[in-house]
This record gives C-alpha cells, structure tokens and sequence, in this order.
C-alpha cells in the first residue's frame, strides 16, 4: 500500500487596484533601478545570473531584507505584462520552501489588478504548527507593504504624466 503524503503550506495573497496602465504597473513592478524606490522590504538586491534588464525563466536574484532576511530566488515564469513567478533556491533557516507570483490584470485601459500570492513551508517540520502562522503573518504583512508601495508609486507616476 502506498502512502500519500500531504504536505501543508501557507499562502499569503492580497490583491489591490492600481490607477495605472498594466503595462507600466508590471515595467515598474520588474525595474530593480526603480525597486527601492516603492519597495519597501529590500535592503539590497543583486542580480547573480542574467541580465537585471531584460529577467527571464533561471535569472537568479540575491535579496536581502531591511530585517537582514537573505533569500536567493529564481525566476521560473516571466510573462510581460501579466506574471512573473520566482521560487526560493536558498534561504533563511525557518523556509523549507517559498514561491511567489504577481499577477497583474488591466481591468480597463488605465486600471490595473494587482495580485501578490506566497506560498511557504517551514522548518523544522516537528515545530510547522508553531513557525509557519508566525512567518505567514511575517509575509502578509511584507506582501501588503509591498502593494501598497507599488499602487502608491505608479499611482504618482501616472498622474505626473
């Protein structure tokens, strides 16, 4: 008899809408030389493999948070102007794994539906029931901040053009 294994994860996802153009709201969402600017929870960011221009399915990207969180991912879906989807390759102690994927929609021609979805498991797998709340809440907040701080900055941009 074969046993099935369930594995338990978190998902995080919010989702807002943008006063802006889907194609600039995902060009903004991509661009690491205006990342830090809207941001809020990189300290730093390296491109190791591809060209920080033009990402791609297998760019790999060192991130570093505000907290000191380092976190090596790599793209696995690119699809301008609606996904991009990275998976954890390294990480922090506490992440099993992590995947992460923004979405966006044009609901008309200057609005846009943005959505930010995690998903995470922890570790060690005997203390899940304990870690994995505690990162998910860490994340919903990050994922929050960080769709607010994108609405905000193509928001302003749309209306200084």
């Amino acid at each position: 008899m074969k046993q099935i294994r369930i594995s338990h994860m978190a998902l995080v996802e919010h989702s807002t809408l943008i006063a802006a153009p889907l194609d600039q709201v995902y060009q903004v969402s991509q661009d690491y030389g205006v990342r830090y600017d809207w941001d809020p929870f990189p300290e730093h960011i390296t491109v190791v493999s591809g060209a920080p221009s033009a990402l791609a399915v297998g760019t790999r990207v060192d991130i570093t948070s505000k907290l000191g969180m380092k976190m090596r991912v790599a793209f696995v879906q690119v699809s301008p102007p609606t996904r991009t989807a990275v998976k954890m390759i390294q990480g922090p102690w506490f992440l099993a794994k992590f995947a992460g994927s923004w979405i966006f929609e044009a609901t008309s021609p200057h609005t846009t539906a943005a959505r930010f979805r995690y998903t995470l498991v922890t570790q060690p797998s005997y203390l899940r029931w304990l870690v994995e709340p505690i990162a998910a809440f860490y994340f919903s907040r990050v994922v929050f901040k960080r769709l607010t701080g994108l609405k905000k900055y193509c928001e302003h941009l749309s209306t200084a053009s």
